[in-house]
């Protein structure tokens, strides 16, 4: 493994950015970050005029590059995390939507048997978004698979992962789901709330049971109302929980996202893609979770009624559109959102921020945002 300088570039530290400073990297991990360091044998990129930041982690991605998770097809894992590297991402959660139970386990274990030999961004993990959800707010998934939550279930697919289940979706009014919520979370697994017909109160039970996440927060749930807020209500007015936005322009308005931004707790929204399948393929039909889907105009519907199915969006695109819709603020802010946010959800404290000792998962992005290098773990996975 090399041992890298990353000379004099704006650096985004904890405490805010830095100019004109370098970052070795030895081995996995950041080891000085100071002023002309010296190279000492190492390899040296001139990161003039760029910003170093840390590494994008995307907590909902389905897939990308003509391939999804669900597909439990090793060649199509490798090809997503190709992908995501390109778009400076280091570290992603291999997202599952609802799929039969042979299904599921089938996909589960070859993310498992795929995870440490990832060619680009790293599987931190499992996100299982499904198949505890309310066949009412089923979105593009599958509702005939749909079913009650079980705690066996999970602990099978758990052990099927090799412990690497770190998020999985519930609708809250689900019957059984509340002691589910609590013996997942004394597992270690976050619970968001999510694919939900859930009032508000409905949601403030999920959250006392241990949710503390919410998916792609206005898809799939019931819509917001005066007299019943449900869970968008309860989720931009309970500090406890953080939410995702799929920031692409069409799962939701950017005229809304100022007012989640002003609604919740600095730290608490983090950008997802929920890419899919035809992310980063040309426009065209395909089939994905077994449904015909037309990718078109940066949205992927599905060809019978035009419903969402997932986005053709990535997380450095997610933060463009997230600075440009929102340019008062700070950069770090809309940074932390795809970094620092998304770790904090899993509980991953070794990523999300640069400072000595955590792992080198970095992103160098140019004066644009636009993505020049990114390396994972001390390796450069994808270079301008």
């Amino acid at each position: 493994m090399a041992t890298w300088v990353l000379r004099n570039a704006e650096v985004l530290l904890p405490g805010g950015f830095r100019s004109a400073t370098d970052v070795r990297i030895g081995g996995a991990s950041i080891a000085r970050i100071g002023t002309g360091l010296p190279a000492g044998g190492a390899e040296v990129f001139d990161a003039s005029g760029c910003r170093i930041v840390p590494g994008f982690i995307d907590l909902h991605i389905h897939g990308a590059a003509g391939g999804m998770c669900e597909d439990a097809d090793p060649a199509a894992l490798e090809r997503l995390s190709t992908f995501l590297a390109r778009r400076g991402v280091t570290g992603f959660l291999a997202t599952l939507g609802t799929l039969s139970a042979p299904r599921l386990r089938a996909a589960v274990e070859t993310i498992a048997a795929v995870a440490g030999g990832e060619p680009g961004a790293r599987i931190l993990g499992i996100h299982l978004e499904g198949p505890y959800l309310n066949p009412r707010r089923a979105g593009a998934q599958v509702a005939e698979w749909m079913r009650a939550p079980a705690i066996e279930e999970l602990d099978a697919m758990q052990d099927a992962a090799g412990g690497r289940v770190r998020l999985v979706t519930v609708a809250p009014e689900l019957p059984g789901a509340l002691p589910f919520i609590a013996a997942a979370r004394a597992r270690g697994v976050t619970v968001a709330v999510g694919h939900s017909d859930a009032t508000a109160a409905d949601t403030l039970l999920g959250i006392e049971a241990g949710a503390t996440h919410v998916t792609h927060l206005f898809n799939a749930m019931r819509a917001l109302h005066h007299r019943e807020p449900g869970v968008v209500g309860a989720a931009l007015g309970d500090d406890r929980v953080s939410v995702e936005l799929v920031c692409d322009g069409h799962h939701v308005a950017p005229a809304v996202v100022p007012l989640v931004w002003r609604c919740k707790p600095r730290g608490t929204v983090a950008l997802v893609s929920d890419a899919v399948g035809a992310a980063g393929m040309p426009e065209g039909e395909y089939d994905l979770f077994g449904v015909r889907c037309r990718s078109a105009g940066g949205a992927v519907r599905r060809c019978t009624d035009g419903t969402l199915m997932g986005s053709c969006l990535s997380l450095d695109g997610a933060v463009r559109n997230l600075h440009r819709w929102l340019p008062e603020v700070p950069l770090e802010d809309v940074l932390a959102a795809a970094s620092a946010v998304p770790a904090a959800v899993i509980g991953d404290g070794d990523r999300g921020a640069i400072a000595e000792g955590r792992a080198a998962d970095l992103a160098v992005l140019d004066a644009g945002l636009n993505v020049m290098m990114t390396m994972c773990g001390g390796v450069v996975t994808w270079r301008q």
